[in-house]
């Protein structure tokens, strides 16, 4: 399994109950596999009889503690059944992994009220039920994990979904702040990007149509770099965000790319270095570089940043959230995070309080920036047809790639002679 290329002991959650909805397929299955092989038990809160049962033998047949449990988790006296079961026969929950959902693909307007309430119940309901049924303990044990799952926005055809969704979000927000940082429990919401399940090959057959097109140029269009993530993948991010849960305590998007930072592995779940320490001094430059050098040169990656930004603005309602997301994923922030991190770093190159974590933190962030236009350019290549456009799109991505890493080099220097 992924997980195993982390450094994580094999009983990291040993004594730990998870509850996870949906785990009949795709992320939840695979979540709740790893949550196992790290020592927790796993009951699988699943409406689907054959593909509970299935999660719950495969887990047994490698060793593992699972308990699945038919459950509809919109139906109060389902979960109140799926808790006592649970508790009886593991004694406790831990986590709560609000990962089951139901959608329905059509235009506002077609939406029947009783799909719409159905997709709510399912999606936002259940969590509330959720949350009563399992929080008070947690409070009581000064322990738990509580998970909601959020997608993209206003992309046309998924409107309950969606809507759903940016709630549960907002949820998570809400109950975050009211648990607060003192009880011991984490509460917040996981992004999982892009991820290839039995749920989003059935979403590009049908959404594909609607936006005339087939479902391989759906998710060309919509998945970063024309490719979606493996479940397996997106739930070793899950469990990392899971095993630092105070960390994400209080955010609305604990991205699956920062649970696997914090597993020390890379995009496809490889291990990745460690970056070195950095001491907390001032930063210099050699002879050839000074901090007001840096400024101006900031300040153009600045304006490289705002170049995306008014592309996405001038893109259409279906492909502006899927190519902002997509910038999120490669770079790690919104592009108006990623504005806002660089005019404070120029600010403070600029009155000289830049900190180590700071200078180590944007160090990343641009490291990750030229990563992310080197698979623009290789996404230009593969989508632009016309010559000419091409080539006038590449220009401008090297540009923009050669001030990101002129800058980059002259970070590092700088770095270098604070730590030599």
């Amino acid at each position: 399994m992924l997980i195993d290329n982390a450094q994580i002991s094999r009983t990291a959650l040993q004594n730990k109950v998870a509850v996870v909805t949906g785990a009949g397929q795709g992320i939840g299955r695979e979540t709740a596999r790893i949550l196992t092989h790290l020592g927790a038990a796993v009951v699988i809160a699943e409406i689907n009889e054959t593909t509970g049962h299935a999660t719950e033998q495969i887990i047994r047949a490698n060793g593992g503690q699972a308990l699945f449990v038919h459950t509809d988790i919109a139906d109060v006296a389902s979960m109140e059944r799926m808790r006592a079961q649970a508790i009886t026969t593991f004694g406790k929950v831990d986590i709560l992994i609000n990962n089951a959902e139901a959608v329905v693909f059509k235009a506002v307007i077609d939406h029947t009220i009783e799909e719409w309430d159905r997709v709510f119940a399912v999606n936002l309901r259940s969590v509330l039920i959720g949350v009563k049924l399992f929080l008070p303990e947690m409070l009581q044990r000064k322990s738990g994990v509580i998970i909601t799952m959020q997608s993209a926005e206003g992309m046309p055809y998924l409107s309950a979904y969606l809507a759903s969704k940016v709630g549960l979000r907002s949820l998570a927000l809400s109950l975050a702040a009211e648990v607060g940082d003192e009880n011991g429990v984490s509460v917040y919401c996981f992004g999982p990007g892009m991820v290839d399940t039995p749920s989003a090959q059935k979403a590009a057959r049908e959404l594909g149509p609607l936006y005339h097109m087939t479902p391989e140029e759906f998710i060309r269009s919509s998945a970063p770099g024309g490719k979606m993530t493996t479940a397996e993948v997106c739930a070793t991010g899950l469990v990392g965000t899971i095993l630092f849960a105070p960390d994400f305590h209080g955010q609305g998007d604990a991205h699956y790319l920062y649970g696997l930072g914090k597993l020390e592995l890379d995009v496809d779940g490889e291990p990745i270095r460690s970056p070195e320490t950095v001491v907390e001094t001032p930063l210099t430059f050699a002879s050839s570089h000074s901090s007001l050098d840096v400024v101006p040169l900031n300040r153009k990656m600045e304006e490289v940043v705002r170049g995306n930004q008014k592309e996405y603005e001038s893109l259409s309602m279906f492909q502006k959230p899927v190519i902002k997301r997509m910038f999120q994923q490669g770079t790690g922030l919104k592009v108006e995070e990623w504005i806002a991190r660089a005019e404070a770093m120029t600010r403070a190159l600029e009155t000289g309080t830049t900190t180590a974590q700071m200078r180590a933190d944007y160090i990343q962030l641009v490291q990750r920036m030229i990563a992310y236009i080197t698979k623009q350019e290789s996404d230009a290549r593969g989508w632009i047809k016309d010559p000419k456009q091409l080539d006038i799109a590449l220009a401008v991505l090297v540009e923009r790639k050669a001030i990101a890493q002129e800058l980059m080099d002259v970070l590092m220097e700088g770095e270098k002679n604070v730590t030599s």
